[in-house]
């Protein structure tokens, strides 16, 4: 076993704890309300921390040629699963909570896209500090929209907006994840 792989064996922990926390949600939401329980507005953003779950972990293959890492790049490294895991976390209401995923969503909309925009402008800023990369990078565009819906629905709780921007926010993911990092090898 290299390093590389060493290294990816606790970013899939990380990775494999916040796909756990979603899934358990959903099933959670399903067992207890059904699909009355559903809300748009909160799947495609637990759909978008799903996918940018998914995103990290297949991204970060492409450091398989790095041989040297710091303490520092590994910290920078898992920054980004950190902050996807914790608000996979907050996403769901605990079980006995009897509100609606619609209010939870916008009760907790503000830390949730908050930590969000931390999650990218780590997961942008990361290979730039860690290992002297260009910031500039196709596979960075779709950061910059990003990071600024996510100021944007941190600091207003109106519900039309993030009915309308959230899922502008998932397919910006999708086609960030299907377009530009379709592959690896």
């Amino acid at each position: 076993m290299n390093l590389f792989e060493f290294l990816m064996i606790l970013l899939s922990l990380i990775v494999g704890l916040g796909m756990a926390e979603i899934l358990t949600g959903i099933a959670g939401v399903l067992k207890s309300e059904g699909l009355r329980g559903f809300s748009w507005t909160h799947g495609a953003a637990t759909l978008t921390v799903f996918i940018g779950l998914l995103q990290t972990f297949w991204e970060s293959w492409g450091l398989a040629s790095i041989e040297t890492w710091s303490f520092p790049a590994m910290l920078l490294m898992l920054g980004a699963p950190i902050f996807l895991f914790l608000i996979a976390h907050v996403m769901f209401p605990e079980r006995e909570s009897k509100v609606s995923l619609d209010d939870y969503y916008f009760e907790r909309a503000r830390l949730i896209w908050a930590l969000v925009g931390l999650t990218v402008i780590v997961g942008t800023l990361f290979r730039p500090l860690a290992f002297g990369m260009p910031l500039w990078v196709l596979d960075n565009l779709s950061s910059v929209p990003t990071i600024s819906a996510c100021v944007l629905l941190s600091f207003v709780n109106m519900r039309m907006l993030h009915r309308v921007v959230v899922p502008i926010i998932l397919v910006v993911v999708l086609l960030d994840t299907l377009a530009i990092s379709y592959s690896i090898g």
